[in-house]
């Protein structure tokens, strides 16, 4: 999802960008029954690729990867941080029952492709909960197409709140994003996330939950874009000629 149009064009503006691929996902292994994979078992995929990168990062999450990012920054440092449709601190219950009665068989089929990957849904639902309107129904088969089950463990931890703790660092840039058609994450949702880390949230327009590959992607990016250049460039700069002087 992020080599679509993410990583090539942060590439191109001169940031070494990676995506990661969670325990059984895209081609990553998995030993064992992917419905035991619980949320700390993304917290350490996270900081295993972090180690090996050998560097301080600016993390950004999207949806669940939002909801790790959160858990990984209460025990370690970034350079910044951005959350964008991401499941909220005070979890995903009242959305999940928001959906239910807005759209009950919509919300079944969700949970079927979850519990058993896109065999058990349509592409239909895939555009509804995902997408908007304004995609092309071939790029939408393609992406659907590479979908696949989530872990069942996963899902109910995502429903219970979970603040963050005493060891948030306050000084850190975070931006937090949200899409005006996002079926998941309501803006509502967004900016009581904005809320809880001290910052305002900032709603995308006529975009869906799966920001990064709607037509309008760009928007998203480059407003990461001009936040990293006014909120993180100037601080590392800071901090490096910190280390020179030392």
């Amino acid at each position: 999802m992020w080599d679509e149009h993410f990583l090539p064009y942060f590439a191109e503006q001169g940031y070494e960008a990676h995506a990661l691929s969670l325990r059984g996902h895209g081609e990553s292994e998995l030993r064992g029954y992917v419905h035991n994979v619980g949320l700390a078992d993304y917290v350490q995929d996270l900081s295993e690729v972090v180690h090996r990168l050998g560097v301080t990062p600016v993390l950004i999450g999207h949806s669940l990867g939002g909801v790790i990012v959160q858990k990984w920054l209460k025990n370690h440092e970034a350079v910044g941080a951005v959350l964008m449709g991401s499941g909220p601190p005070h979890g995903m219950l009242p959305s999940s029952v928001g959906m239910l009665l807005r759209d009950p068989a919509l919300v079944m089929q969700i949970a079927l492709a979850e519990l058993f990957g896109p065999v058990a849904a349509s592409v239909e639902a895939t555009r509804k909960t995902l997408f908007s309107d304004s995609l092309p129904p071939e790029v939408v088969n393609r992406h659907f197409a590479r979908s696949s089950a989530e872990s069942l463990r996963v899902g109910f931890e995502l429903a219970w709140p979970d603040f963050p703790g005493p060891t948030w660092n306050r000084d850190m840039p975070i931006l937090v994003l949200g899409a005006e058609k996002d079926f998941f994450v309501s803006p509502t949702m967004v900016w009581a996330t904005a809320q809880v880390y001290g910052t305002r949230a900032e709603i995308i327009p006529d975009l869906a939950h799966a920001m990064m590959l709607e037509p309008g992607w760009k928007l998203v990016a480059d407003r990461i874009l001009d936040w990293l250049q006014e909120k993180v460039t100037p601080r590392c700069a800071e901090s490096t000629a910190s280390v020179a002087r030392t």
